[in-house]
C-alpha cells in the first residue's frame, strides 16, 4: 500500500510541476530541457521502489530541476541576449542549389541528410533548392527556388545536428 501512495504522490507532484511550467514550455521545449526533465524518473525510481526511503531527496532534486527549466524559460523570454546565448541559431546548409560544406561540417550533417529532407519534401534535385536551413529544433527546412517553403523534416541518419 505504501508503494501506491508514493506513486500517487509522485504523479500529483509531477503534474503540479508541469502545470507551473505552462503550456508553452511543453510545446516549445528545447531538446536540452527535455533531456534534463528525463532525469526526474531517475530521481524518483529509488524512492518508489523503497530502496531509498527518502522521498524528500527525490522531491528536492526534481524541484531544483523544474525550477531551473522555468528560470531558463523566464530569462529567455525577458532578455533577448540570454535567449541568443541559450538557444541554437539556424544554419544555412544549402544556398542557391549549392551545398555549403563548411556549414555541414560545423553541424555534422551528412549530405544524405539534406537529400533525405529534400525527398520527404517532394524536391527531386538540389538545383530546385534555394535554401536548406537547419532550424534550431533540428529540422531541415527546404525552400524551393520558386520561393515556396516546404515544412521542415527532422534530421535522421548520419551524425545528426550538434546542439
Amino acid at each position: 500500500m505504501e508503494t501506491v501512495i508514493r506513486v500517487i504522490f509522485v504523479y500529483i507532484f509531477v503534474w503540479a510541476c508541469f502545470r507551473v511550467l505552462g503550456k508553452r514550455e511543453l510545446s516549445q521545449m528545447a531538446p536540452f530541457e527535455l533531456v534534463m526533465l528525463l532525469f526526474v524518473p531517475q530521481f524518483f525510481s529509488r524512492a518508489l521502489t523503497r530502496q531509498d526511503y527518502s522521498m524528500t531527496n527525490a522531491v528536492a532534486a526534481s524541484t531544483t530541476l523544474f525550477s531551473l527549466v522555468l528560470l531558463t524559460s523566464v530569462l529567455s523570454f525577458r532578455f533577448g541576449a540570454f535567449r541568443r546565448f541559450m538557444e541554437a541559431r539556424p544554419t544555412v546548409l544549402v544556398k542557391g542549389g549549392q551545398i555549403l560544406g563548411r556549414s555541414l561540417g560545423h553541424e555534422r550533417i551528412a549530405p544524405d541528410d539534406i537529400f533525405s529532407a529534400m525527398h520527404k519534401a517532394g524536391v527531386e534535385r538540389l538545383e530546385q533548392v534555394q535554401w536548406a536551413i537547419l532550424e534550431a529544433d533540428g529540422k531541415i527546412a527546404i525552400i524551393r527556388s520558386d520561393g515556396s517553403q516546404v515544412e521542415g523534416t527532422g534530421v535522421e541518419g548520419g551524425a545528426g545536428a550538434r546542439r
